[in-house]
């Protein structure tokens, strides 16, 4: 439900009442309040916030938005129904320290803080009242500092994502011995990884690596994810590995479970390429890869606009740093989600095909953007033509003599 931009009149007001009291569904799968500054003032004045929030808890849903932070109401803690709710989320409110939690919430399973101003010993507190929880996302949440995965006194807490907290100084640990899978984006994000058996799915997206100050923290927590069996990483990835062969003439052969590696984002230097692919040879029961040429890794998220893409000079290394003898023997499919066949990619999917001895799937969809004109000095390019794209792909060597390749195809125009 969402209020309008102006101030609403007292038809409008009844109408919503109305619709509100005529309810008689025991649930809902979705109840969202979408308010204008002013028509949110009216209504915290004059308590209709709050009987609209009870409504939502009495059908066993819970999901509220806002443009502006607004206190959580102490409603949300002592609601007869709070011990029956199985999923809430909260975007743009501010928690009080120390709130009154009357009630546990015995069945929530799934809770998302969004955009909302929170302290670490708040939601500390908090996390201990949700004694089944199995998911939590906590998405561009303000002064929270720390994060610990014990927190969630759940035993059940299968799945964590750490999205856009780039809070100064904000340390993750991953520390509970339930959880199965955690996803984290952001570049200022402190990890650290215990060497949990459990973790079987991990996702680490950052807009660049910072060899100085976190080479060592990351070799430690890559370390303790060598059990993994799903990984998906994005370009600071690729400069880590880089730059530990290099530096320390490691090859990482450390993940010999991975059987599903995700990569997302172009490659900007054929150097970044050769040590990933090395990487990927050293992982003995890799099976599957999955590809995401996007450059906005936000868009995984799930925002719903088009795919969008940059190209960025690739850097050769002039023949010098071949890739390391060796071969993916157990990958049988490859997938790309969004191709737009620029060069670093092309290089990207030819590397692969020399390396992949038993490959039997390359399924790519290809993604034709075609920019205004007046998009090119801000470095946009359109991708190249699907014929040309196409057939540069069909004539790629392959070591397997037994792949189908798919090529499904796109278009979006972008600012016209």
């Amino acid at each position: 439900m969402a209020t309008p931009y102006h101030e609403t009149t007292p038809s409008e007001r009844t109408f919503i009442h109305n619709t509100l009291t005529q309810h008689q569904a025991f649930k809902l799968r979705k109840f969202s309040l979408d308010f204008s500054y002013g028509a949110l003032q009216y209504l915290v004045a004059n308590v209709q916030l709050q009987h609209y929030i009870e409504f939502a808890i009495s059908r066993q849903l819970l999901y509220e938005e806002f443009e502006d932070y607004y206190v959580l109401p102490n409603v949300f803690y002592s609601h007869d129904n709070v011990p029956s709710l199985e999923q809430v989320s909260l975007k743009g409110f501010l928690f009080n320290p120390n709130p009154p939690c009357d009630l546990p919430f015995a069945s929530l399973k799934a809770l998302c803080l969004f955009d909302c101003v929170i302290d670490d010993g708040t939601l500390k507190g908090l996390l201990s009242n949700f004694p089944v929880l199995e998911s939590l996302t906590i998405d561009l949440c303000h002064r929270l500092l720390n994060f610990k995965a014990s927190w969630c006194q759940s035993m059940r807490l299968k799945h964590l994502v750490v999205r856009c907290m780039d809070n100064p100084g904000f340390n993750l640990e991953i520390d509970s011995s339930s959880l199965s899978s955690f996803k984290v984006y952001g570049n200022s994000v402190k990890i650290s990884v215990s060497s949990s058996s459990s973790i079987a799915e991990a996702t680490v997206f950052r807009s660049r690596y910072y060899p100085y100050v976190q080479n060592f923290d990351t070799r430690t927590w890559l370390r303790n994810l060598a059990h993994v069996k799903k990984f998906g990483v994005n370009s600071w990835f690729s400069q880590f590995l880089a730059r530990e062969y290099e530096v320390n003439n490691n090859g990482w052969k450390i993940f010999e479970n991975l059987k599903v590696f995700a990569w997302f984002g172009p490659l900007e230097k054929e150097c970044d390429l050769i040590a990933l692919i090395d990487f990927l040879v050293l992982c003995p029961s890799l099976e599957k890869i999955e590809i995401d040429f996007r450059f906005s890794f936000w868009e995984e998220a799930g925002e719903h606009r088009p795919p969008f893409a940059l190209e960025r000079p690739f850097v050769e290394n002039s023949g010098d740093g071949q890739p390391t003898v060796g071969f993916l023997d157990n990958v049988k499919k490859i997938i790309i989600h969004h191709f737009f066949g620029y060069k670093s990619e092309i290089e990207f999917i030819k590397h692969l095909m020399q390396k992949a001895v038993v490959l039997e799937t390359l399924s790519l969809t290809y993604r034709r953007l075609e920019f205004n004109p007046e998009s090119f000095s801000c470095g946009y390019t359109s991708c190249p033509p699907k014929e040309s794209v196409q057939e540069e792909i069909f004539s790629l060597s392959t070591a397997s003599s037994n792949v189908h390749i798919s090529f499904h195809r796109t278009y979006h125009k972008l600012g016209f």
